[in-house]
């Protein structure tokens, strides 16, 4: 069953064992992480490295994804901007020309 002290000496080990500095205990996503399996009514599962490598993997090329269509955005918004800049260049070109 759960203790503090067994959380406790099962903390010290993982830190120990997997050569973690101390702080990582403080560090936010360590605590949700463990925020996140205390709800956990069956123990928890913890994913193999291929599942967490293949999780990876799917985040980043979301990731990737989101950046080039707001980079597309960003260039069309650009090329835009100086398309319309040309167009009253010639117009104001036109109307000196008069």
């Amino acid at each position: 069953p759960y203790s503090d002290k067994l959380f406790k000496q099962a903390a010290i080990k993982w830190l120990v064992a997997t050569d973690q500095p101390i702080q990582a205990l403080d560090h936010p996503k360590f605590q949700d992480m463990i925020d996140v399996a205390s709800r956990a009514t069956n123990g928890v599962k913890i994913p193999n490295r291929r599942a967490t490598h293949t999780e990876i993997m799917r985040i980043f090329k979301n990731h990737l994804m989101r950046l080039r269509m707001t980079l597309n955005v960003s260039r069309n918004l650009v090329l835009h901007a100086a398309s319309l800049h040309l167009i009253f260049q010639h117009r104001v070109l036109l109307l000196v020309a008069q």
